[in-house]
């Protein structure tokens, strides 16, 4: 097309669909097509296609800004741009690409999305001779080669070169997965990905080793598999030294020393380091069991299991304990070790409990199918376990080897103090399905459940109170036999209940963690609080047997009682008078100040 002489009315770019009423505007706009730029500054040497553009460029260095936004405050020299830029914040995007469809805010943003379309690609690359339509996009790439990650992951700390990247990163990071798979469904956080795995369906595998011919989907996967021939080991580990040929495997490595498990098995929760170990342990799980013994036919699902295996045929016991020196074959070792490190492999599938090995978890089944063939020759108390039955006997003759370091309180039985240690840490492992409370031990969550059944099958001969647990009348008893053998070290002060010292140590501590709704009184103890709110109620329910006198605390009777027994506790150390209530003495010590 010729693009010289006058007026052509209604003429459009063959490339962008503009049209033009003369022929030099077409043929300027053409120009910008083909990247020419033929107008520079003098100031920063920036190129334009018309005189125009320069002219309006010009106003920038000299500070021409005339022009405000009323929302943003940003300056401009010329009204259009205002304008332009008054559509960016009402949304409003009225430059449409005619082949995509895609909207601009700016009529430049669209002149450089059409360069796209064209195919116009006049930046390029010095270092890999890569092409762009754009100068920015030639920018942002050189970042890649000169290492520049500007843009970075506030979640995981990973940075990119192009903002982007940053994007796409933080779909994965947030679960977005848009892009999906027409054949199997599976959905992908980014499109190159998808594209990757689209390969996996037609089966294209592009990249061939020339060693051993082998194909891949990727070239990646390729380089990756090269170092394999060449065994470069170029990843090492800074804690053992162990080298490794991909920077994955040594990051599944880490893990190890680290103990990260991210690899969980979703039949029966078992973690691994990675995710080769968790493929073999679904093959447990799956049954498969390809590697048979030739001695026993017995098969296994992991060649490594084999290997042990044969170790007891031929009697080879290389594997000595470093704690207590016994020798054992590998299995046995595993398994003697877990006694020394408190590790429990084989659980009860009824409540839970661990054991160092199968032998006891199936003695230990013994308990819940009720056969108890040990018994006490003392009270007759039958146990499942002969073990069990020495424990107890330690109880009758009051042995208690296992200490806390904490506390000091000691235990008959090591489970025990395991048990009280968990109270120390806070660690509660079995929780009420009704209220939702949490407990250290299990024997706790079943007295805890009697009381929201309302059981109470101990009761006192003396009063017939009842009580939900044995321990709790035993303390009763205690208060009708005048025990107290709970003492305060401060004033000596002795209780029959250890809670009772505990409220009595808030009063000397001056702890009054119960406070008065109706005035600003605080109280050391919750019935002391209950009693006063009687006073507020005017609730009078102790009385004088002698004189009728009505009184909403029993320590105010007690006081008035002594007035008619003329009881005087009370008397001043200068002057020997006598007082009644300790208040009235008080009183009296202010005529000798």
């Amino acid at each position: 097309m010729d693009y010289t002489g006058a007026a052509v009315t209604n003429t459009k770019c063959d490339i962008c669909g503009k049209a033009f009423v003369w022929k030099e505007s077409l043929k300027l706009h053409m120009e910008m097509h083909a990247g020419l730029r033929n107008h520079s500054c003098d100031v920063c040497a920036k190129t334009f296609t018309q005189k125009g553009h320069l002219d309006r460029h010009m106003n920038m260095h000299v500070g021409f800004r005339k022009l405000t936004c009323d929302v943003c405050a940003k300056t401009f020299t010329r009204k259009g741009s205002l304008n332009c830029h008054m559509n960016m914040h009402v949304g409003i995007k009225n430059y449409k690409c005619f082949i995509c469809d895609k909207e601009f805010f700016l009529e430049c943003a669209l002149r450089s999305h059409m360069t796209m379309h064209a195919d116009i690609k006049n930046y390029t690359c010095d270092m890999c001779g890569k092409k762009f339509s754009r100068k920015n996009n030639l920018n942002t790439h050189l970042d890649s080669h000169a290492g520049i990650k500007n843009h970075k992951c506030d979640i995981c700390g990973r940075g990119f070169t192009h903002i982007s990247g940053l994007k796409s990163h933080m779909d994965m990071h947030a679960g977005v997965k848009n892009h999906k798979c027409d054949v199997c469904a599976k959905t992908f956080s980014q499109k190159g990905v998808l594209n990757r795995h689209m390969k996996m369906h037609v089966g294209i595998k592009n990249y061939q080793c020339h060693l051993c011919e082998r194909k891949f989907l990727h070239k990646f996967n390729l380089d990756s598999h090269m170092k394999f021939h060449a065994d470069i080991r170029n990843y090492t580990c800074d804690m053992c030294g162990k080298a490794f040929r991909h920077k994955s495997t040594l990051e599944g490595h880490l893990n190890t020393h680290t103990g990260i498990k991210n690899h969980k098995c979703d039949i029966c929760g078992s973690e691994f380091t990675q995710s080769g170990g968790l493929r073999l342990h679904m093959d447990l799980h799956a049954g498969v069991k390809n590697h048979e013994c030739g001695v026993c036919l017995k098969a296994f699902s992991l060649k490594g299991t084999l290997k042990r295996h044969m170790e007891i045929h031929v009697g080879v016991k290389n594997y000595k304990c470093g704690i207590c020196g016994k020798e054992f074959t590998l299995s046995g070792l595993n398994d003697h070790m877990h006694m020394h490190s408190d590790i429990k492999k084989h659980i009860c599938d009824v409540c839970g409990m661990g054991f160092h090995n199968k032998r006891d978890l199936e003695v230990h089944m013994n308990s819940h199918t009720g056969v108890k063939n040990h018994k006490c020759e003392v009270c007759e108390k039958a146990f499942v376990q002969k073990s069990q039955l020495k424990l107890h006997m330690d109880m009758h003759v009051g042995v208690k080897n296992h200490r806390c370091d904490i506390c000091s309180i000691t235990f008959t039985q090591k489970s025990g103090l395991r048990s009280h240690m968990e109270m120390h840490a806070g660690i509660t492992k079995y929780k009420c399905d009704i209220c939702g409370k949490a407990f250290t031990r299990i024997g706790e969550l079943r007295i805890h459940m009697d009381m929201h059944a309302d059981i109470k099958n101990h009761v006192c001969d003396v009063c017939g109170k009842e009580f939900r647990i044995k321990c709790s009348l035993n303390r009763h008893i205690d208060i009708h036999a005048g025990i107290k053998n709970h003492k305060c070290d401060i004033c000596g002060k002795a209780f029959s209940q250890s809670g009772g010292l505990k409220l009595h140590m808030d009063l000397h501590a001056g702890v009054k963690n119960h406070k008065c709704g109706i005035c600003p009184k605080t109280f050391s103890q919750k019935s002391t609080l209950k009693h006063h709110m009687e006073m507020h109620a005017a609730i009078k329910n102790y009385k004088c047997e002698i004189c009728g006198k009505a009184f909403t605390q029993m320590p105010g009777l007690k006081l008035h009682v002594n007035i008619h027994g003329h009881i005087k506790n009370h008397i001043c150390d200068i002057c020997g008078k006598e007082f009644h209530v300790k208040r009235n003495l008080e009183h009296h010590m202010h005529i000798h100040v």
